[in-house]
Parts: C-alpha cells; structure tokens; sequence
C-alpha cells in the first residue's frame, strides 16, 4: 500500500540431486519489476435533507477506507470536520439561516475546500456539494382590537389596534 514501485531479484545459490552427472546452477538473476498502484481513499460529504429556519445542519464527511490517523476536512464556510483515526466518518454541526421574514424556503449547499491526514497514500475529497432544504417558518403574529368600555353619549370611541410582535414596515386596518 505505501511501497513504491520496486524490483525484486533471485538467483539459484546451489542445486542437488536429479540424478545427473552434472548439475550447474545459472548464476542469471530473474528479476520481477513489481508496478506500485496508488491507492486512492475518497471523501465524500453528506448533510441533513431538509431543516427549519433557524435550526442546525449537521454535515457528516466520510471516507472509503478507515484512517489511520485524524483527518481534517474543510467545507465551504471554514467549518472543519474531524474524522478520528480508526473511524471512516465524522460530523459538525452548523447554524441553518435565522426566521427571514422576506425569504421563503431556501437551499444551502457546502463542499469539501480541503481535506488532510488520515496516513492515506492518496486523500481526495469528492467536488459533489452536500445541499440542506431550510423550511421556512411560518410565524403568525396576532393582531387585537380593544375599545372604550364605556363612553358617554355623543362621544368619542377610542379603538386600539395592538400587534403581538414589531411591525417590519407600514401596517394598515
């Protein structure tokens, strides 16, 4: 697995029996050229389908063989991931976008910027972006009417219009 490309070289050091008169061994070497194969181990990253506004993403690397060692894998954002030595996955969880009450559902996508360790003869991480569906949350704010109780007559009604959380712009009734 980490042996590079090589030669390998016997000779006959004596021969015996066969019944013949004369035995010579060959002092020619065979040799076998051994080709070294770098073996690839692959990355790959994998996030939660589908998450409410304001929620966490968990984002989970994984590799095709076990590390021998920690791996570092970098996504999109800074966020890093560890995969332990002897483990051939780890996670991270990240902060899915807040409550926008301008934006509907969305779609966040990350992908692996790096990727590092592991005692692999050749890391490389998969360029296929992990993406996360954020749901969005329908906040319902309660508008409520209050009046006088009592007034005396010919007089002024006073109604007050009162909002169960901060207007984002003009409200009108």
């Amino acid at each position: 697995m980490y042996l590079d490309s090589s030669t390998v070289s016997r000779s006959i050091t004596g021969a015996t029996g066969g019944n013949f008169e004369s035995l010579a061994a060959s002092t020619v070497a065979a040799s076998t050229s051994i080709t070294d194969t770098i073996g690839t181990t692959t990355v790959s990253l994998t996030a939660d389908p589908t998450i409410a506004e304001g929620g966490n993403i968990t984002y989970t690397a994984s590799l095709g063989a076990t590390a021998h060692g920690d791996v570092l894998v970098t996504i999109t954002g800074g966020s890093v991931i560890t995969i332990a030595s002897g483990s051939t996955s780890g996670t991270v969880s990240v902060a899915a976008p807040d409550e926008d009450v301008y934006l509907d559902s969305s779609t966040v996508s990350r992908s692996i910027t790096g990727a590092t360790g592991g005692n692999f003869e050749s890391l490389a991480a998969s360029t296929v972006a992990a993406s996360t569906s954020i749901t969005d949350t329908i906040g319902t704010t309660t508008v409520s009417l209050t009046a006088d109780p009592t007034i005396a007559e010919g007089g002024n009604i006073t109604y007050t219009a009162s909002l169960g959380a901060t207007a984002h712009g003009g409200t009108c009734w």
